[in-house]
């Protein structure tokens, strides 16, 4: 069942259309192609929402042949981050010429690209036909899957370390010897799998943001765009930082295993971990708010990773309870230690969301009419089935008299169920990061 929901997600992810995906927006040009100049500009200027990054950011400016007008200075002005011009050519004729611009946000390293019209000495056209092939995408597919790699092999890591450390270990102090090394043998490895996947999923965002940035296939990324990526600026100062407690974080568990405090350490750096992700969020381009935006996506983060890795973690303990079943652990004792945990997860999780929904869409009209909104609204459909069948779960699981029953097999299946639709939830939440808020905000 996990499969399936892994299947669906990657499929969703490469085939979802995200053809407006950027975050830096532009909000001014001068000279406007709302109006006919009476000469050719000396300069274009583009002002963007949020500060560019000066490598990957460019204008370019062509005639109605195609050829390039500009002087070849395309740059970030260096007294406003926000501000993206090129010189033109002296002594340009009469008519009209398209500029090209592409972007990338320094805060959360989304790209953007686009064209507009200028018209020199003719009149405006109303709808002027778009230069040839002027592609207007900018999010790709590759870093979309790369963010929705992070949230699964963050959950398998931390959060069923989190279980086991406040759930699993406790319940099994008493339980017998088999069941306690049987238990502990799948969590170690879900665990150590997760850091793997979580170290690789890493490496494989670098590569692939490096890519969009510089408007190549996944594979051209690597080389001198990874490069411009990760030896300067702000992506580079929070990349290096993440990948350095991941690696950390895992040799913890190698050597030092899932009790005592080498795991309690490794456990400690998950929420810087997360913290990484959340400084390249939507919440940390709001205007005015970035503070407060970084800390509510970082609380989403963190109850959701808890809550989809508490699940994991169930669902691999499952079957080892079936086979002990002489061991008197029920799953209503169960389910009575994971319920605490996954409450407060699914409490985090959810008063956050609607926090972040009401910051980063600004009005109710917003939720219906934009792309941002309408996947809010299907994020939040899936949470609320989670929710239910979390209810479900619980009542069977309480209702089981004996650990072999009918009803914990039920109570199986209905783990299983809830932990694929977080997994597709996690999918949603991937695109969400792809996709730009209402423009209002």
């Amino acid at each position: 069942m996990l499969a399936v929901a892994l299947a669906a997600v990657v499929c969703a992810v490469l085939l979802f259309p995200v053809a407006a995906a950027a975050h830096a927006v532009l909000l001014k040009t001068t000279p406007s192609s709302s109006q006919s100049l009476n000469a050719a500009p000396a300069q274009v200027q583009l002002l963007f929402s949020e500060p560019l990054d000066p490598v990957f950011s460019h204008v370019q400016v062509r005639n109605a042949s195609g050829q390039l007008v500009d002087a070849g200075d395309s740059h970030v002005d260096p007294a406003n981050d926000q501000l993206l011009a090129a010189s033109l050519q002296p002594g340009l004729a009469n008519g009209v010429y398209s500029v090209e611009w592409r972007s990338l946000s320094a805060i959360d390293v989304h790209p953007n690209q686009g064209q507009y019209s200028l018209f020199v000495g003719v009149p405006v056209q109303a709808n002027p036909a778009p230069i040839s092939g002027a592609a207007l995408t900018a999010a790709t597919p590759e870093t979309t899957l790369g963010r929705w790699w992070f949230y699964v092999a963050a959950s398998l890591f931390g959060g069923v370390l989190a279980t086991w450390k406040l759930v699993l270990g406790p319940l099994l102090a008493d339980a017998k010897p088999e069941l306690q090394s049987t238990a502990r043998r799948r969590t170690y490895w879900l665990i150590v799998g997760g850091g793997v996947l979580l170290i690789l999923g890493t490496l494989f965002s670098a590569v692939a943001q490096a890519a969009a940035a510089a408007n190549v296939p996944l594979l051209g990324g690597l080389g001198t765009p990874l490069g411009e990526l990760l030896l300067r600026g702000r992506y580079a100062s929070i990349w290096w930082p993440r990948l350095g407690l991941e690696v950390a974080s895992l040799l913890l568990i190698v050597f030092g295993g899932i009790d005592g405090l080498a795991s309690e350490c490794a456990l400690a750096t998950l929420p810087a971990v997360l913290l990484t992700s959340a400084l390249t969020s939507h919440g940390a381009a709001l205007p005015n708010a970035s503070g407060p935006g970084i800390a509510i996506d970082w609380l989403h983060i963190v109850g959701a990773c808890a809550w989809v890795g508490g699940l994991v973690a169930l669902a691999a303990f499952l079957p080892a309870l079936r086979v002990g079943s002489d061991s008197g652990l029920t799953p209503r004792q169960l389910v009575g230690r994971f319920g605490r945990l996954a409450l407060l997860a699914a409490a985090v999780v959810l008063l956050s969301g609607v926090l972040q929904g009401a910051l980063e869409v600004g009005s109710l009209a917003g939720v219906a009419t934009t792309l941002y909104g309408q996947l809010l609204l299907v994020k939040a459909g899936l949470l609320a089935l989670m929710l239910l069948l979390a209810g479900v779960n619980e009542w069977r699981a309480r209702a089981a008299a004996s650990v072999g029953g009918v009803q914990l097999r039920a109570f199986g299946s209905g783990v299983g169920i809830e932990l694929m639709l977080g997994v597709i939830v996690f999918g949603v939440a991937a695109l969400l990061s792809s996709t730009p808020p209402s423009p209002a905000t």
